[in-house]
């Protein structure tokens, strides 16, 4: 069960701006259509004092949103009046926030809404909670580890099971000694197709042992990534998203 994430308001720092920040207008899109889709709640923030009240999307196109407006007319006034709007939700346990200056009156679909140009940017706020992609068997990544020994410049491939903002899953072999719970693996080098090479330092958290259906055995082990830079969690981020958007059509 997903747990609720409060919809208060986030105030960023410059580098928060940089880490959680997505410009693509058709990520946008797909985030704010998946938010429609599930009618998730989201909390619109109006007026100089930070007034607030619960509304859903009710639709996206290629140019805006359509909200569904508040029962209490006085409220509608306000917002329409407001030069300054904050909408604070969540998408796969991730906090989503964007911000506009204005919103109009109008009917969707028989229904009282506000209408508003997409955002040019909205921030994914992945603090604490991180939404782990199962990689399918046809798209497996591959997390190549440089070797331990010293001035031998070999590098190990691990097959990724499952990646995140927060970290990976690998596949070892039973009887590796190479991956070891406690040690950490700087520059590890992670391709991720049509969106680009990560290159980050991973901390070996846990290894247990996992029982195939064909009797074999497999190693896994969970591991964390440790500072990852901006550059790289917008790229995995996006890639995430992309294997969300393929495994929905397919």
């Amino acid at each position: 069960m997903e747990k609720d994430i409060p919809l208060n308001i986030e105030i960023l720092s410059g580098e928060e701006n940089e880490k959680y920040q997505l410009t693509s207008a058709k990520e946008i899109k797909f985030v704010l259509r998946t938010l429609a889709a599930k009618r998730s709640r989201v909390a619109l923030y109006y007026g100089d004092t930070n007034d607030c009240f619960l509304t859903t999307i009710l639709g996206v196109d290629d140019t805006g949103i359509w909200l569904e407006q508040s029962s209490n007319s006085s409220d509608n006034q306000l917002i329409s009046e407001s030069n300054k709007l904050v909408f604070v939700t969540s998408h796969l346990q991730i906090k989503i926030q964007f911000t506009t200056n204005q919103v109009h009156s109008t009917i969707y679909e028989n229904c009282a809404a506000f209408y508003l140009p997409l955002p040019d940017s909205l921030y994914r706020l992945q603090r604490r909670e991180y939404y782990r992609l199962e990689m399918p068997t046809q798209y497996l990544l591959h997390c190549m580890i440089p070797a331990a020994t010293p001035n031998v410049k070999q590098l190990n491939e691990f097959t990724i099971m499952d990646i995140s903002c927060g970290g990976v899953r690998l596949i070892c072999a039973e009887t590796d000694t190479e991956i070891a719970v406690g040690k950490t693996y700087v520059n590890c080098l992670i391709d991720l197709p049509e969106v680009g090479k990560i290159s980050g330092t991973i901390v070996v958290k846990n290894l247990f042992l996992f029982s195939m259906a064909s009797g074999h055995t497999q190693k896994h082990a969970g591991c964390e990534f440790k500072n990852l830079d901006g550059a790289s969690t917008l790229l995995l981020q996006r890639y995430v998203m992309n294997m969300q958007r393929i495994k929905a059509d397919s």
